[in-house]
């Protein structure tokens, strides 16, 4: 197998690292990019070992219609853009903007991927060396929360795998704020906010209609991977959101994995390496862009 290459981008500010096993200066065959996001308290290191098993995977399998190249960045106020690590804290370490701070930084991570898909085709590629077939996204913890408000948000990532991640942020931390005697109510839960989650969640969109002009759901690839015995984001968070989904002519798989804590286990590794290259690499879904 070829030697997995990294490197080091700055777009506007950002620290992109770009993985690939082929040389992306040189013409060749279309691209599928895959992001993938760290959780909290993480950074984009944290990260490596999956980078190099969806790569790993993906070279082992032979021939396809496209190159694989993964994405990593470092969410906001963390890893290489810390401003302020208590604000990633939660209210057992008596942060009491936990509910607001953890929710800005998975919506300002989703805007970060739209961003650097309308601009990191133009970095790596200044001459029109490649094209970018498809735009993938895969998330743990914090990562699988901003996963998956791109896939209700972005259009051009029809393909998404959040891992250990959660889709409705209420019943998410309404528990949490019970177990540190708090009520989901200001000024932890400020009425601004509240409205602002109850309008942009992606358990707001209608996403049980078969109508795709309703369901931003429709037509999209997801694999979800979540860990039975997980306390910090456990199943029945999602569970009910999941379940309703309707993606259409999409996919919708679900792994709950018996065992698993809150960890990104070997197998929800192997789970999302076969997934990105079944629908993403292997040139089984012809993109529209």
């Amino acid at each position: 197998m070829s030697t997995i290459s990294k490197e080091i981008l700055v777009v506007a500010g950002i620290t992109v690292n770009v993985y690939s096993y082929v040389a992306l200066q040189e013409k060749g065959r279309p691209l599928a990019v895959l992001f993938l996001l760290h959780g909290r308290h993480g950074s984009t290191s944290t990260v490596e070992r999956v980078v190099n098993a969806v790569l790993g995977y993906a070279q082992s399998q032979g021939p396809s219609d496209r190159d694989l190249v993964v994405v990593t960045f470092d969410h906001r106020n963390h890893g290489t853009r810390v401003v302020n690590r208590s604000a990633n804290d939660d209210w057992t370490s008596h942060n009491q903007r936990h509910a607001v701070d953890m929710y800005a930084i998975q919506m300002g991570s989703a805007s970060d991927v739209s961003f650097l898909i309308d601009f990191l085709p133009a970095y790596l590629f200044p001459s029109g060396e490649r094209q970018v077939h498809e735009w993938m996204l895969s998330g743990i913890s914090l990562g699988g929360h901003s996963t998956w408000i791109v896939l209700r948000d972005e259009p051009r990532v029809k393909i998404g795998i959040p891992i250990i991640g959660c889709p409705d942020y209420l019943p998410l931390m309404g528990p949490r704020a019970q177990a540190s005697g708090l009520t989901v109510a200001p000024p932890h839960f400020p009425d601004s906010f509240m409205s602002y989650v109850k309008t942009h969640d992606p358990s707001s969109a209608e996403a049980s209609s078969p109508n795709p002009s309703q369901n931003p759901f429709i037509g999209k690839h997801i694999l979800v991977l979540s860990g039975a015995n997980d306390r910090l984001v456990p199943w029945s968070a999602s569970e009910k959101f999941v379940e309703a989904l309707q993606v259409g002519n999409g996919t919708k798989k679900v792994i709950v994995e018996e065992n698993a804590g809150h960890e990104c286990t070997p197998r929800m590794v192997q789970e999302l390496a076969a997934f990105v290259w079944e629908h993403g690499v292997k040139g089984s879904i012809k993109s529209s862009f």
